[in-house]
């Protein structure tokens, strides 16, 4: 009998970071909106969430973790794609760096990780060099985030065309803000499955502010992140859409 997994792929919110007050533990992970989706589908978890993840880090593990573990003859796959904020890059690093400290709980550490470095508006680096490209980087992402979210867009169709080549059942969600109204954009996501993706352009129903806006709060956390109430209530947002779309239990 083949084993039945769903893939969990995210930022530091798929990671369920922070629910305990943590940044990462066991009880996070097993606490996030994915792994909860998971065991509302009979499936083991495989939570490869890392924190700081932009959405090219998002896109590689997908990939990676993929070529290197799925065997179709022993492994009923699914996957849940939890996409973070449009303003964030991953830029190819000659220096190593070590974002997997961040991830103590993750199921999965991809060594490639250590070949990027993260950029995003809440993080000014760690050493000299890290404070210098990510400074130059964020003016840059300040000035051209229309770009940004093209280049979203073309990294989640990456993945949509990626898993339905494979004939991997998937979902996808934003975890943050992901896409405005702009012209040069809707040529993008008119080609996105929005079949198996929980609203796709409606950031105010994203996971965070979703839950923020209707008033949710986590005195625990240090940083923008949920407890285990809205994390309950968005896997069943998620496992709605997924019985619907793949006509599980029928």
């Amino acid at each position: 009998m083949k084993e039945r997994v769903l893939l969990v792929v995210g930022c530091s919110n798929a990671a369920g970071a922070e629910i305990d007050g943590s940044g990462d533990s066991d009880y996070n992970r097993k606490n996030s909106f994915g792994n909860l989706l998971a065991s509302k589908l009979d499936r083991r978890a495989i939570n490869i969430a890392s924190s700081g993840a932009a959405n090219q880090t998002i896109a590689r593990t997908t990939i990676e973790w993929i070529n290197r573990y799925y065997n179709p003859d022993t492994m009923d796959l699914s996957v849940l794609v939890a996409w973070t904020e449009s303003s964030r890059v991953e830029l190819p690093m000659d220096r190593e760096t070590w974002y997997e400290q961040w991830d103590i709980a993750g199921d999965y550490i991809s060594e490639s990780a250590r070949d990027y470095i993260r950029v995003n508006f809440g993080y000014k680096g760690g050493y000299p060099d890290e404070e210098r490209i990510i400074a130059r980087c964020q003016e840059f992402m300040s000035d051209n985030l229309a770009y940004l979210e093209i280049q979203t867009a073309n990294v989640v169709l990456q993945i949509q065309y990626f898993l339905k080549s494979l004939n991997i059942p998937y979902l996808m969600c934003n975890t943050m803000n992901m896409f405005t109204d702009h012209k040069q954009l809707k040529s993008y996501l008119c080609h996105i499955d929005e079949t198996c993706y929980l609203n796709l352009t409606d950031n105010e129903n994203c996971f965070y502010w979703k839950y923020r806006n209707a008033g949710y709060t986590n005195p625990k956390a240090k940083y923008w992140h949920h407890n285990e109430v809205p994390h309950r209530l968005y896997s069943e947002d998620l496992y709605t859409l997924y019985t619907n779309k793949y006509n599980v239990g029928t």
